[in-house]
């Protein structure tokens, strides 16, 4: 099956010509496919995403995709070691969620819990704050892991003891399902190997 123009994986002087000869045509879907290849693209060519992404806000015709622009930008920024940008771009999204709630993401989840992995002493406030704030929204495993952990290791920095200690065992506890809880979804959000380091601090916090 051949991959949609703006669904490239790999992006090199060819894939650039390509895309922008083919988006220059485009009319309706322009916003649209400029944020999906950018998405795309996010893992292998980063910088490339972000161009992309300052494209779209520089000529796009209304907000719908703002977002996922958002989304792709913070984590074009992860990728790079840009922390503080992508911390920056998170909170955007979760703005915007606050006044569109229809449009949700699990940035609720992965703002704190990036927060809390990588001790952002700055930001344990506002990373607890938006845990409480949306701890309605959690659905999958992952979301359950990412929010009880963020808890665990935010409360455990702040030497309460007792907090950490509980929602690390309910972060493990959600680290452990095997199904996602949703009948046609058995597979999705559960925890990956990815998070193997901090499934491992959290065992020690619950020892």
């Amino acid at each position: 099956m051949a991959t949609d123009w703006f669904r490239q994986e790999t992006w090199n002087e060819k894939a650039e010509q390509d895309f922008f000869s083919r988006l220059s045509r485009a009319r309706s879907q322009r916003d649209q496919y400029l944020v999906i290849q950018a998405l795309t693209i996010v893992k292998s060519a980063p910088n490339v995403a972000l161009r992309l992404v300052d494209l779209y806000f520089e000529s796009k015709k209304d907000n719908f995709e703002n977002v996922r622009a958002l989304s792709a930008k913070a984590d074009a920024h992860l990728v790079l070691g840009q922390t503080e940008l992508a911390i920056e771009a998170m909170k955007n999204i979760l703005a915007i969620e606050r006044e569109r709630p229809n449009h949700k993401t699990t940035k609720y989840v992965d703002y704190p819990f990036l927060v809390a992995t990588k001790r952002i002493v700055s930001e344990y406030g506002d990373a607890l704050s938006i845990l409480e704030e949306r701890k309605s929204d959690l659905m999958f495993p992952l979301d359950k892991f990412k929010w009880h952990a963020a808890k665990s290791l935010i409360h455990h920095a702040l030497r309460e003891m007792d907090n950490s200690k509980m929602h690390a065992a309910l972060a493990l506890e959600a680290a452990q399902a095997k199904m996602s809880g949703f009948r046609y979804h058995q597979d999705l959000g559960l925890v990956g190997e990815e998070h193997k380091n901090t499934v491992a601090a959290l065992r020690e916090i619950y020892a």
